[in-house]
């Protein structure tokens, strides 16, 4: 529970590489049984058979080759092709177990209730709003997290589990999933979908030549031609591929039990530490096992059943995918396994307390190293907080977020200048150029309701509206991002702030951005990356301090962060936006490593005298977005002046 972000990244990766490895051992045993089966009926078939058998007619250099190359390709065709079919992340999952997109709108009181509890997780995590889904065939109790990226995840959950579960209990289902999206679980996750079907395809194959098999020795048996000895060891060949397959569909499905059940315990023990509620959790663990209500109807339920938030199926080739319901409900309530008992959850600890961490203007004391800590978690008050933000939006922004002409607009509207008369000259004298009379209308709606906005609400806001901008077609996003940048170029100039607010458009937009897109290289040298290093923490530096003397300071306490790793050099002449881009597009590609070191260098930079305005602190979590690292609500247990 100790482990930060960055180490959960790495040791997602590594079990990636563990994957891999068996992935391939797997692969080379159904080698091995197939060259044997064949190699053997080859020379039983022969014409000069032998009359005692020899083991040396075995090798038979030519049928491994052909089995070996057949089994490859096929495996691994199938594999590609299934990853591939699932390449835009968590929504194609979500989609394929016949799960539909939430309407931000909806007035459906308990999708209502779902959605509200994933955007306070969200600003809670700092994670981009997922796309949010509900299975609303399914009325059992279950959920799951998919994605490749933190920037391309899905949320699902069944239509019972909105319905049977609290509030609280839901919050615990949710965090129990967001623990999934933070710790790297979801790729892993993706990548054993494909292995398993790699897997399977040889079973699938066996199936298809046993019908061959079958079809002949039927049109064989109505024109009495021939004995039908081909047809029948055609469908010998496919009963042995189809048990070959199954076995090892047998073993893939160990693997993928093994990995799940130990991120199921970490999952769980992560959703108490996010909501400090083990009831909410729990009540929903015991309700899955009072009724019985985990199991999913869709077909394709045992392609997701390691990423789900219980077991969802029963099959003859398959482990269990998650540990027993009373060991989990005994973890996480801390009560011995025979007190654990079926029958629906007891009443639920009391909710957490909407606003009872409040919001505050000014500057928010704090140090670097909270910063790094806090990446990939949640804490109780950053919970509090993302609570009393989402409740304390005036209703008309709320609302806002929830469509996406009116959340085009209200995206317009956080560029503009905070400036009350600066942005209503704009508004009524340049817009008009810019955007239609529909748009230009509801901007001038959303701008009476903006004096009532707190300050640290503004990036949660724009946060917020990341699901409903995410439905525009390629063309219309296209047309939005060309109007955002003609917004603030109307100034001649395009200041850290815009650059902050049109990071993070781009950002909810497309997940990683252009920024990262537009850099293929992978980069695992830090001494590549020296300038990239220089050029965005001169900016940090700059920004945050008019005088010279404390930007030296700055720029001084970031250096001695990164120890002698990277040699900078202070650029004490201003950067252009553009060469700034191109350095966060090239960190955003680097290594976990590097990734961890440039965010605490900056956070040092940013803090160095252990205070950051709520500027520096939107800047600090714009540039953390692009680089792929979600840092939560700044920072929501620090305390303020």
């Amino acid at each position: 529970m100790a482990m930060n972000f960055f180490e959960h990244q790495e040791k997602a990766r590594q079990s990636t590489s563990r994957l891999v490895i068996l992935f391939i051992l797997a692969v080379v045993a159904i080698i091995a049984v197939l060259y044997f089966f064949f190699a053997y009926s080859l020379v039983l078939m022969g014409e000069h058979r032998p009359e005692k058998f020899s083991a040396t007619g075995l090798w038979q250099p030519h049928t491994l080759l052909y089995v070996a190359g057949g089994t490859l390709l096929c495996s691994g065709l199938a594999s590609l092709i299934k990853i591939s079919s699932l390449s835009s992340g968590g929504s194609a999952v979500a989609e394929m177990v016949g799960a539909v997109k939430v309407n931000p709108a909806t007035r459906d009181r308990h999708e209502r209730k779902y959605v509200n509890v994933v955007e306070e997780m969200s600003i809670a995590s700092g994670v981009p709003v997922p796309a949010i889904y509900i299975m609303q065939d399914e009325l059992n109790i279950n959920a799951f997290a998919a994605g490749f990226t933190i920037q391309d995840a899905a949320v699902a959950v069944t239509r019972g589990c909105i319905e049977k579960l609290d509030r609280d209990e839901l919050q615990g289902v949710v965090a129990h999933e967001f623990s999934h999206i933070l710790n790297g679980d979801m790729k892993l996750n993706i990548r054993l979908i494909g292995v398993l079907a790699g897997i399977l395809f040889i079973a699938m194959l066996g199936r298809i030549v046993i019908e061959i098999g079958g079809n002949s020795s039927s049109r064989r048996s109505r024109s009495k031609d021939g004995d039908g000895g081909a047809a029948a060891g055609l469908i010998i060949a496919g009963l042995v591929l189809m048990l070959v397959g199954y076995i090892g569909y047998f073993f893939g499905s160990l693997i993928k039990a093994a990995v799940s059940r130990q991120r199921e315990f970490l999952a769980d023990a992560s959703a108490v530490q996010f909501t400090r509620n083990p009831d909410g959790i729990g009540g929903a663990l015991r309700k899955i096992g009072g009724y019985w209500y985990g199991e999913l109807e869709t077909k394709r339920a045992a392609e997701v059943s390691h990423m789900c938030f219980s077991s969802v199926s029963k099959s003859f080739f398959s482990f269990k995918t998650h540990p027993p319901l009373p060991e989990r409900i005994s973890r996480i309530q801390n009560l011995p396994l025979d007190a654990i008992g079926p029958g629906e959850a007891q009443a639920s600890g009391a909710p957490l307390a909407a606003g009872a961490a409040g919001l505050a203007g000014g500057t928010i004391r704090a140090n670097a190293d909270d910063v790094i800590a806090s990446t990939g978690s949640v804490t109780e008050a950053g919970v509090e907080k993302a609570i009393h933000i989402v409740a304390s939006l005036p209703a008309g922004l709320a609302e806002a977020t929830q469509h996406p002409l009116s959340a085009s607009a209200l995206v317009y509207l956080l560029v503009l200048p905070e400036n009350k008369k600066e942005r209503r000259k704009m508004i009524r004298r340049e817009l008009s150029e810019i955007l239609g009379q529909d748009e230009l209308g509801e901007l001038s709606r959303l701008d009476k309701l903006m004096p009532n906005l707190d300050a640290h609400a503004r990036l949660p806001l724009l946060e917020m509206c990341a699901p409903a901008l995410r439905t525009l077609t390629s063309g219309q996003a296209g047309e939005f991002t060309g109007r955002i940048e003609r917004i603030v170029k109307l100034d001649n100039k395009v200041d850290l702030r815009e650059f902050c607010y049109i990071t993070m458009i781009e950002f909810c937009l497309y997940g990683s951005g252009r920024l990262r897109r537009k850099n293929k290289k992978r980069y695992k040298n830090f001494a590549a990356l020296a300038g990239d290093f220089s050029c965005v923490l001169s900016v940090l530096a700059t920004a945050g301090h008019s005088d010279p003397g404390q930007r030296t300071l700055s720029f001084e306490a970031a250096r001695s962060s990164l120890a002698g790793q990277v040699k900078l050099r202070y650029e004490t002449e201003g950067i252009p936006v553009g060469e700034l881009r191109t350095s966060i597009g090239r960190l955003a590609r680097s290594s976990v490593k590097i990734r961890e070191a440039i965010l605490s260098a900056a956070s040092h930079c940013v803090l160095a005298d252990d205070a950051i305005e709520v500027e520096e602190a939107e800047l600090l979590r714009a540039f953390a977005h692009a680089i792929g690292v979600p840092v939560p609500l700044f920072l929501a247990d620090t305390s303020i002046n």
